[in-house]
């Protein structure tokens, strides 16, 4: 009876012993064929693509571009959007929302709007301020809807497939980070992208 019951237990260590081998030479394949030929190409692009796109919105968000001075036809208050205490500008169709007393007592004619270098997109309005008998110069960053208020956040996760590429293991967070950068973060990137170049 003994025996028996050492045989089934023998048999059942054999069994996941086997079934455990056959799971690791199963991972081991399935590692070998992301890590090589086309998929890892495209693995690969794709971490280029991300790295490149996260300097070029960090040179974005700290380098000014060229600026344009505005005229009264160029900007309007926008009368949809309310926010309190503060004044929605539509310019050129980006959109400020400075302090209201910031805003009010501005000088008129004074607007300019300062470009990224890159992308060329609105970034920065500035106008000329009436504060004890001097003028001050204001300084509005474009927040709402811009890739300005997603730093350091987007550029962080812009470097996901990077550090995925550099510190390549066999291991469920390497297929974790593998996937999310392609199926999320390089399409989203490119949705970014079509962003910046459609404004």
């Amino acid at each position: 009876m003994n025996w028996q019951r050492e045989e089934a237990f023998r048999q059942a260590a054999e069994k996941m012993r086997l079934k455990k081998e056959k799971e690791a030479r199963e991972e081991r394949e399935y590692y070998e064929r992301i890590t090589s030929g086309n998929p890892w190409l495209l693995f690969k692009l794709t971490a280029a693509f991300c790295t490149l796109m996260a300097v070029l919105t960090t040179i974005e968000t700290f380098v000014d571009g060229p600026s344009k001075k505005l005229t009264e036809k160029d900007w309007k208050i926008d009368r949809d959007w309310e926010w309190t205490w503060h004044q929605i500008l539509d310019v050129e169709g980006y959109m400020f929302s400075p302090l209201l007393s910031d805003w009010l007592g501005h000088v008129p004619n004074s607007l300019e709007l300062t470009y990224t270098p890159i992308f060329h997109t609105g970034k920065k309005l500035s106008y000329d301020m009436p504060v004890t008998g001097d003028i001050i110069r204001r300084h509005e960053q474009m927040r709402d809807h811009s890739i300005f208020e997603w730093f350091p956040l987007y550029q962080l996760a812009l470097l996901i497939p990077l550090f995925t590429f550099i510190f390549k293991r066999q291991s469920p967070w390497f297929n974790f980070a593998r996937a999310l950068s392609l199926f999320i973060i390089l399409p989203g990137t490119v949705m970014v992208l079509v962003y910046l170049t459609m404004y």
